[in-house]
């Protein structure tokens, strides 16, 4: 981590020192532009006097220098925006590696659903989640597309596709970098590919409208005509032009003013897509996963970016309608919004239903590169191997992504099927709870095609389910008990199908009383066994460990110790085999002020 701190911190030292050579340049540029456009005007009356030529040749050639120092100073002016994106995307990766919390990019708190199988027990989505430190999209389709692979299995075919593209992205820092840095500078983290989408498929006001097709080619023709003529004879020809031009204007400028609004809000989200295509569209990719989504963008004649820039140069002109120059000296006779809406239309007819797969393909690239940076930061974390049997897990020094690696304690664990349970017994804050989440966690990662963090992991293609964190609601007059029970209902629907699943239970039955609750859990445990399923139960209930003797090779007892001396507590976060003989309660509960010896008092 150390050497990727380091990595990161000479980027934004770099990037830093290139934006303040920039700003220097551009002062001086702003200086040397006041002088050329003074110079030109004062110069040109001083030697006009002696020479028009001369006075001319040096406005003239002064006039071109400011035009050269204003282009150059504009594009300085986009490098600096470009560097200062990038000095923040730098910067939130140092955060990153230190805290495991990227605010920069989006968290995906939309997507938190409290009925989600899994999502909500892992802390999947929302602020210091798992979605939080992968994502690195800048667009809504980006994460759109990162979330749904968050939320629901691939098959194993895809998920290796994804291993491969995501190992081939990874050390192209820079391309992933610069994507995201014309993201960010276009600011485009709340757009709805839909917004387009639907525009694309949804049929101009003007389109098989013939008759006016007809009119705005053949008027303007007529229109120059009877403007020359009115020069060499009569001006009714013209007049009766204008007063034709004015009436087709009146009778279509609501349509006119409707398509232009729907029209011009989508051409900065457009231009922002077609510079992540033409990026992508520029590189050779040897991953199946990556080429075959370059062949989405692939087709006769020019390229789907180019494609995408005719439309925004279109939209770009239209928005030109405004202007009042336009409006009178070009658009009156020769219908120039018209032309260039009937132009988009067409447009549309071509392209329009091919946004939906290019949009969908740019998705994946950002989930894609949102995994690789994952990859890049975390080289010491492996790739997976995915089983192709009914279940299996084996784990070697695995840890929860979100604890810090200096902080982080590491696990191997092994886990077959079907018809296997694991009891997790262990005292309050001993990590039952946190191994629990750490495998979800890392099976929800694999079955994304991202890497794990372990030194090995193979896993079966498993859907998670869990009982961890059960709320109650009051809105939805439901007790913290009714929720779990309806919980479990939908794990056991899963479990009687004889779904491929895996179960991770944390203190089920919680909100009931002692007895029931022990009755309950056996009951539901041999349940699990009787239909093949495989479930990780983590209990302070010790008489489920009983179990493992009635059951033999099916249900296994795992534990996390504690030591104790005097009233310190330590924790090793070690899962070994056995059940747990130490708890720390009372000691809990005399440190919170409990006065439990007042219970041996007569």
């Amino acid at each position: 981590m150390n050497q990727k701190l380091s990595f990161y911190t000479d980027r934004v030292k770099t990037f830093q020192k290139e934006s303040v050579r920039l700003q220097k340049t551009n002062k001086k540029l702003s200086i040397l532009r006041l002088t050329c456009a003074i110079g030109a005007f004062v110069l040109f009356y001083v030697i006009l006097s002696y020479s028009i030529i001369l006075a001319s040749t040096v406005a003239i050639t002064l006039a071109g220098m400011l035009i050269y120092f204003v282009r150059k100073y504009h594009r300085n002016s986009e490098n600096i925006k470009r560097l200062t994106a990038l000095i923040r995307i730098n910067k939130n990766e140092i955060e990153c590696l230190k805290t495991r919390h990227s605010d920069l990019f989006y968290d995906g708190e939309e997507y938190v659903d409290q009925n989600h199988s899994y999502s909500s027990d892992l802390d999947i989505f929302g602020q210091h989640s798992l979605f939080q430190l992968m994502n690195r999209s800048v667009t809504k389709i980006g994460n759109n597309i990162l979330a749904s692979w968050f939320s629901k299995q691939s098959t194993n075919k895809e998920i290796t596709k994804r291993q491969n593209a995501v190992k081939e992205l990874a050390d192209k820092i820079d391309w992933r970098q610069d994507i995201t840095q014309y993201g960010l500078t276009s600011k485009l983290k709340n757009d709805d590919p839909n917004f387009v989408i639907a525009w694309g498929k949804k049929a101009s006001p003007f389109n098989g409208n013939k008759l006016l097709f007809i009119a705005i080619i053949v008027m303007p023709l007529l229109s120059l005509l009877a403007l020359i003529y009115s020069f060499i004879g009569s001006q009714a020809p013209i007049i009766i032009m204008v007063m034709l031009s004015i009436a087709i204007h009146y009778f279509n400028h609501s349509k006119v003013n409707l398509a232009h609004e729907e029209t011009a809000k989508r051409g900065k989200m457009l231009k922002t897509y077609s510079y992540i295509i033409k990026k992508f569209e520029e590189e050779s990719w040897s991953s199946n996963k990556l080429s075959g989504l370059k062949n989405e963008f692939a087709s006769k004649g020019r390229s789907t970016s180019k494609k995408i820039d005719q439309l925004t140069k279109l939209i770009e002109l239209l928005d030109q309608r405004l202007n009042i120059v336009v409006q009178i000296m070009i658009n009156l006779l020769f219908f120039y919004e018209l032309h260039l809406l009937f132009r988009i239309d067409s447009w549309k007819q071509k392209h329009g239903r091919d946004t939906e797969k290019w949009f969908s393909a740019i998705g994946e690239i950002e989930a894609l590169s949102s995994i690789a940076n994952l990859s890049y930061n975390h080289e010491d974390w492996c790739f997976p191997s995915i089983s192709e049997n009914h279940f299996e897990l084996d784990l070697k020094e695995a840890g929860h992504p979100m604890i810090d690696q200096q902080k982080r304690v590491n696990n191997d664990y092994t886990l077959t099927g079907p018809g296997s349970v694991h009891i997790v017994t262990g005292s309050n804050m001993a990590g039952k709870s946190t191994f629990l989440r750490t495998v979800g966690v890392n099976i929800v990662m694999a079955l994304t095609g991202a890497p794990v963090c372990a030194k090995k992991m193979i896993v079966s293609n498993v859907e998670v389910n869990t009982s961890m964190r059960i709320k109650d609601s009051i809105e939805d007059n439901e007790s913290s008990f009714y929720a779990e029970l309806k919980r479990i209902q939908q794990v056991i629907e899963k479990v009687n199908k004889k779904e491929n699943t895996l179960l991770l239970l944390d203190e089920i039955l919680r909100g009931t009383n002692s007895k029931d609750k022990s009755t309950g859990s056996r009951a539901l445990i041999r349940q699990l066994i009787k239909y093949d399923a495989v479930a990780m139960v983590a209990t302070h209930d010790l008489e489920l460990s009983d179990l493992e003797e009635q059951l033999p090779g099916q249900i296994e007892n795992k534990f996390f110790d504690i030591q104790i001396d005097g009233d310190q507590l330590y924790f090793d976060y070690k899962v070994q085999n056995g059940v747990c003989k130490t708890f720390n309660a009372p000691i809990l509960m005399k440190k919170m002020g409990i006065d439990l010896d007042i219970l041996k008092e007569k």
